[in-house]
């Protein structure tokens, strides 16, 4: 599965913000949505990346900008959202993809590093997600993507401070979906497993991860790809989807139905 899946509804008019949009994942997003004819808003606070992204995408002939975004901070989640309507006059998406990871021996793991992991991740989530519903709900409907993980849902050592997060963006998810769904904004998730990124095949080539241990965790015997995600979070940003609220979509080969934990 190397090729874009096709998706059969057209984001033309909409305005997207997604944070940790310079790189990885976040790039991924935007520019499936831009390629369908959103408005992507990059938010990062990686402004080289950012700018770097934001102009890719425009030379393929997408309509996209960057915003600067350290999503710990609720100040710079209100402006990212301020920059998107003054760009697009409205604001339809947010997905909240910004995520670090912190792994370590429990013991030795740092307060900073912990710090770290869940104001990103979690408190990061929040700050988005009402910066977003802000600018959601006076307008009468909108939808929020946060990406949690596998980690989130079964316990894997060296990863406390990550699966908490991430745990916490699940259940957070639930809350704020369960509560602004009656006034038209949908809140779910999405809960990936290890994807063929170019940081994992570059894990894989210097020997700091095995493949062998990815497929022997995973019922499929291979690992997700990306075009794979990305048409799960196509699915939940279009009305396709519009009965799903609060909930967490397992993209993972089957890793927690096998309740691989270690």
């Amino acid at each position: 599965m190397s090729a874009a899946l096709p998706f059969p509804y057209d984001f033309a008019g909409q305005v997207a913000v997604v944070t940790g949009g310079a790189r990885g994942f976040g790039l991924e997003f935007a520019r499936a949505l831009a390629t369908r004819g959103a408005t992507a808003i990059l938010a990062d606070r990686d402004a080289a990346h950012g700018e770097r992204a934001a102009g890719l995408l425009r030379s393929e002939g997408h309509r996209a900008a960057f915003v600067p975004l350290d999503v710990r901070d609720p100040e710079q989640a209100s402006a990212a959202a301020a920059f998107a309507l003054s760009e697009g006059g409205r604001l339809d998406l947010w997905i909240n993809n910004a995520g670090l990871a912190r792994h370590g021996a429990s013991e030795a793991l740092s307060a900073a590093a912990w710090a770290e992991s869940v104001d990103v991740m979690l408190s990061g989530t929040f700050h988005g997600a009402q910066a977003a519903a802000r600018a959601m709900l006076p307008a009468g409907g909108g939808t929020i993507v946060n990406i949690a993980s596998v980690n989130g849902l079964l316990g894997q050592s060296g990863r406390a401070a990550y699966a908490a997060a991430k745990a916490g963006v699940i259940r957070l998810t639930a809350v704020l979906g369960a509560e602004w769904a009656g006034r038209g904004v949908r809140v779910n998730a999405i809960a990936p497993a290890v994807f063929l990124t170019d940081l994992v095949r570059a894990s894989l080539a210097d020997g700091s991860a095995s493949m062998d241990t990815y497929v022997r965790r995973s019922p499929t015997g291979r690992l997700g790809e990306v075009p794979e995600l990305v048409a799960t979070l196509l699915f939940l940003a279009s009305p396709y989807s519009s009965a799903i609220v609060g909930q967490t979509l397992r993209v993972d080969g089957g890793w927690t139905a096998d309740h691989y934990i270690g």
